[in-house]
């Protein structure tokens, strides 16, 4: 898929010449290359071909690729999937070590990301909800989809210039691209890692970009942020160990989706970690590992119950929080069973600052029953009219945790 700013046009006849180089390389139409630049044509026959099936790439005056906008309504969690597919097959086109035309993974990568920031834009919690509830996809495409979600929330909160925030945003999409041929295996794996293992995860970052930059990627704060999204502000991160000021804050931001991802996540050697551990233990970092301020923003953002996540009610009611409100405490919920075991017909919607009921606490993977989440949001989903000032907030001496 080319954006609006890259297209593909049909080589023409007398384009080419017997024994001479091509002037571009050739593709196909969809932008994978069949002949490279500078490739001399030996055979008429084939010269004939290619002027029948053959493409050259054009790069029109480039524009920083901007949201989509809905024109009518769209279910989030079904678009959520589609782009989970894109990302697979695009991952899969990238593995192949293919050589495509100039730009073409950076602008697929783009689109990606554009769409999802048109979903955030849509409805933020959501997106939040698939966040927390898709389970249909395996962890290298669930996991950096996550990402991308968390990490737009916050660049949206620190209204980031759109140029930087889809370069962000495509770094999130990629930062553990060399993973995914072996996240499978390590997940299953029940000893310890070896130490060709170890290297690997190691190095991981910097193989992500070489194989971005191997793929045309040129986009220079994209390539940096992947190889930075593991290093810790107290150094103990990885490739190089940066410290502090050395690692760019986007990377910051970065780090905090990639490790909140991971431990709300099932993995195969264990369960999701409990959100109010994971929030825990983001906080207590904050600081060492992590970006103080950063981290605040990122759990408030988040709320104390974010969407996507199953609550056990007063009434002793399933529910799952379907919206964030201006009280930390008292989210937007769909409670979905009632205290005696009976379903609800349709999900029994509740805005929990206007009820004698509250969040009595976060479930258990043992507690959570299957349900399609659209049914949970409606038609309509809910959307947050005021939020909190993250200004000078401290949620942890709030009592939020």
């Amino acid at each position: 898929m080319l954006t609006k700013d890259f297209e593909l046009l049909k080589i023409a006849c007398g384009d080419l010449n017997l024994d001479q180089p091509v002037p571009w390389d050739i593709c196909d139409n969809k932008g994978g290359v069949l002949l490279p630049q500078g490739t001399r044509i030996d055979s008429e026959d084939f010269k004939k071909l290619l002027e029948q099936v053959g493409y050259f790439a054009r790069e029109i005056a480039a524009k920083t690729p901007q949201p989509i906008r809905f024109k009518g309504k769209v279910n989030p969690f079904a678009e959520f999937d589609d782009l989970c597919v894109q990302l697979e097959a695009t991952f899969k086109r990238l593995e192949s070590k293919q050589k495509f035309a100039p730009h073409l993974i950076k602008k697929r990568f783009q689109t990606l990301v554009v769409q999802i920031q048109g979903l955030v834009n849509y409805d933020a919690d959501a997106l939040m909800g698939a966040v927390h509830l898709t389970e249909e996809f395996e962890y290298p495409i669930q996991h950096p989809m996550q990402i991308a979600v968390l990490t737009e929330l916050i660049l949206a909160r620190l209204q980031v210039s759109q140029e930087v925030r889809v370069s962000v945003l495509c770094a999130a999409l990629t930062c553990n691209l060399a993973m995914n041929p072996y996240q499978k295996r390590l997940d299953q794996q029940k000893g310890p890692l070896l130490p060709t293992q170890k290297d690997l995860i190691n190095r991981h970052p910097l193989i992500s970009a070489e194989m971005l930059h191997q793929a045309g990627v040129d986009d220079h704060l994209w390539l940096e942020l992947v190889s930075q999204h593991h290093e810790k502000l107290d150094g103990s991160g990885y490739p190089h160990g940066l410290k502090s000021e050395d690692i760019r804050h986007e990377a910051r931001i970065l780090a905090l989706g990639d490790v909140y991802s991971a431990m709300v996540t099932p993995r195969g050697y264990r369960g999701p970690i409990k959100l109010k551990d994971s929030l825990k233990d983001l906080f207590e970092q904050r600081g060492k590992a992590f970006d103080s301020k950063l981290t605040q923003i990122f759990i408030m953002e988040l709320g104390l119950y974010p969407p996507g996540v199953y609550v056990r009610l007063s009434n002793g009611d399933l529910a799952v929080v379907v919206g964030r409100t201006d009280n930390p405490k008292c989210p937007r919920v769909a409670s979905i069973r009632r205290s005696d075991g009976y379903m609800y017909p349709s999900p029994l919607k509740r805005d929990l600052r206007q009820s004698d009921v509250a969040v009595k606490h976060v479930c258990d993977t043992n507690e959570k029953i299957k349900i399609n989440p659209a049914t949970l949001w409606g038609i309509d989903a809910l959307r947050v009219e005021s939020r909190t000032d993250l200004s000078s907030v401290d949620p942890f001496m709030r009592g939020l945790i």
